[in-house]
């Protein structure tokens, strides 16, 4: 997340210097894992009960997107719990901000969603561990007002990129398809146009999403035709010779967003690697059990959101525990003080499409 240089930028470094460094027992941790449900549940019964007497139609109009965040809000807690990422909370709780915000919603929505997570806690943890977990919230709560005051920057992408993902939402397939072909005879570069062109498109669709400017029906059309240009243009452009050795490509448990993982595994079968793309949903067992029929001899797990390191940690302690030699690599996102985490669980957490290949090349021939 980038947030524009002046005023609020210097609020943030404040927040971030000055946010305490709570200390959370295992074992608080551990019931708040198991009463996430109920806690959810009951916030969800609250919010639903109180839309229909909202002064602000928003709450009701936006109720179901609500429904959804307090599930995210409670999943992306957990983690910051687990692995203390007090800094990726407050550019969470940001963007949490940001998002309810473009739906007409304010810092008394925000507020009073942070009190009802709070006496949900107390309602299910016992004082002694809830004593424990509340104080992050309560911080965020006595910083609401902050929290609304940040600009974030709006990346900007480049005429093509903004030209095709005008294309894909107005369905126009076949102008898509040869804006692609001209801006790749131009580059004649596999890593440009993914870098400069269908990275940057996706991007800007979940931006859009985020801020309320398109709809989820939008998105899921700009997705779909993105995925079928990419696919068509790779499709003519994949290499004759295959390196032997396999590479797996999966989200981890619970990750939705898989196109990220899909462009890298279509550009890793570019560069001549032999992937087997296992792509999302499929629960840890699953997982494990194609590692262990195909033998790879290298996987890469890609991961958007903060709230999925626990499934991460589980599942690379199972893949050590089952597969001694096997390669890890990981990354997909952003994170500020995750990705540390990211890096100290995988052998290796590539920041680009290309430093990913060379790290599998430098495996590879270290392995020979």
């Amino acid at each position: 997340m980038n947030i524009r240089k002046g005023t609020a930028y210097n609020l943030l470094e404040n927040l971030k210097q000055n946010i305490p460094e709570w200390q959370i027992s295992d074992s608080a941790i551990l019931r708040f894992r198991e009463s996430l449900p109920s806690i959810i549940a009951t916030i969800n019964d609250k919010f639903r009960i109180e839309s229909n007497y909202a002064e602000n139609q928003a709450m009701d109009q936006y109720l179901d997107f609500l429904i959804d965040s307090h599930r995210y809000f409670g999943e992306m807690l957990l983690a910051i719990y687990q692995f203390h990422l007090w800094h990726d909370l407050i550019d969470e709780a940001i963007w949490y901000a940001q998002s309810i915000s473009s739906r007409g919603l304010d810092e008394n929505y925000l507020a009073r969603m942070l009190k009802a997570w709070m006496i949900a806690m107390y309602s299910y943890i016992k004082p002694s561990e809830a004593n424990e977990l509340c104080p992050p919230l309560n911080w965020l709560s006595k910083n609401v007002h902050e929290l609304f005051q940040f600009d974030v920057i709006d990346e900007n992408i480049n005429s093509e990129a903004s030209q095709l993902l005008e294309m894909l939402l107005q369905n126009k397939m076949d102008d898509a398809e040869n804006l692609v072909r001209s801006f790749f005879d131009r580059y004649n570069s596999e890593d440009v146009i993914i870098t400069e062109l269908f990275a940057p498109v996706l991007s800007e669709i979940g931006r859009r999403w985020s801020k309320n400017m398109i709809s989820v029906a939008d998105e899921h059309l700009a997705v779909a035709n993105l995925r079928i240009i990419y696919h068509a243009f790779f499709r003519s452009h994949y290499p004759k010779n295959k390196i032997e050795q396999k590479i797996a490509i999966c989200c981890v448990p619970g990750e939705e967003h898989e196109i990220g993982a899909e462009l890298l595994s279509l550009y890793l079968q570019n560069k001549g690697w032999n992937i087997l793309f296992i792509g999302h949903s499929a629960p840890e067992s699953e997982i494990i059990r194609m590692i262990d029929q195909n033998k790879p001899f290298a996987v890469i797990l890609s991961i958007t959101l903060i709230s999925h390191l626990p499934a991460l940690k589980s599942l690379i302690m199972e893949l050590r525990r089952r597969f001694p030699a096997l390669i890890i690599l990981a990354g997909g996102s952003r994170f500020n003080q995750a990705r540390e985490v990211i890096k100290k669980l995988a052998d290796a957490s590539p920041d680009s499409l290309e430093e990913c290949h060379q790290i599998l090349k430098e495996m590879l021939k270290s392995n020979a």
